[in-house]
């Protein structure tokens, strides 16, 4: 039980974190469930986040219901669950009363602007940490500015299904 206990103050925790979508995520999750809970690696959580963005879904519940099971399996699967999304439905259900007061307020508007630059300080986060696990030779970083350039270039033209696709492929062919 204190497990389960743990589980949902944790993802209550990741859930409250996540203003940004699922890459914000990622060093949540990474300092929850790596550094302060032990219960995963730091390559569990490479191996868990590539799995929760190949599964439909967010990766906030995708990581919580996969961790919530290994921990405590389908108990723990629900229970992470349900805390991950805890958070932004309370936020949801608060604030939605108030959107039309608050929708032009320039105090929320600043506060919003400062949001969105912790919400880019984590994404960056999530890369520089996640990068040093993925890219372990001058031949992974080729490839992942390739393919990163690839999107720049043709923006709207190249589905990014595409370049993960073509980023399998090449993986295949030259690991």
């Amino acid at each position: 039980m204190k497990v389960i206990i743990e589980l949902i103050i944790s993802f209550i925790i990741i859930g409250s974190g996540a203003c940004g979508g699922g890459l914000v995520t990622i060093p949540l999750i990474q300092h929850e469930m790596v550094s302060i809970r032990h219960w995963i690696t730091f390559d569990e959580v490479a191996r868990l986040l590539a799995i929760a963005q190949m599964t439909p879904g967010p990766i906030a519940i995708n990581a919580a219901t996969f961790i919530g099971f290994q921990i405590a399996r389908i108990t723990g699967s629900i229970m992470a669950t349900l805390a991950v999304i805890f958070p932004s439905l309370i936020i949801l259900l608060s604030l939605t009363p108030l959107l039309k007061n608050i929708k032009n307020n320039e105090k929320m508007k600043r506060i919003s602007q400062g949001i969105q630059l912790g919400v880019l300080s984590l994404i960056l986060f999530a890369i520089w940490s996640f990068g040093w696990v993925v890219i372990k030779s001058w031949l992974d970083l080729l490839l992942a500015i390739a393919a990163f350039l690839m999107l720049i270039i043709f923006e709207n033209r190249v589905h990014p299904v595409l370049v993960i696709v073509l980023c399998g492929i090449i993986g295949l062919i030259i690991y």
